[in-house]
């Protein structure tokens, strides 16, 4: 189930539930329920397909973090700090696929 999709569930889900009166114990129930269901759903998919986007996600998450502390070493004249971050993210790239000279692209950027 996507971000999108339970998102869409819960919206569903409260909007109908608020014309009833609810107890605490009751929507825990329906609580469990939906955990219950989204834990089932996950184990049905294949481990090494979620697996593989989340460990990709994270590189790229790491790379944008790198990047970002690089920028601001820079700006603080904190060279050595500057050259390790340089380093990490010629490593992250490489885990990437990316040659370590690769340019990211800006959004702001037109091509």
């Amino acid at each position: 189930m996507t971000d999108k999709e339970i998102k869409k569930l819960a919206k569903y889900l409260a909007d109908s539930l608020s014309q009833f009166e609810i107890t605490d114990k009751e929507l825990k129930k329906i609580g469990g329920y939906v955990a219950d269901s989204l834990i089932t759903k996950a184990l049905e998919n294949q481990v090494d397909e979620w697996e593989t986007d989340n460990s990709l996600d994270h590189l790229v998450g790491e790379l944008a973090r790198c990047m970002t502390l690089q920028n601001a070493y820079l700006e603080r004249e904190e060279y050595e700090k500057c050259a390790l971050m340089k380093i990490r993210i010629q490593e992250i790239k490489q885990k990437l696929g990316m040659p370590p000279d690769a340019e990211i692209p800006n959004e702001d950027d037109e091509t």
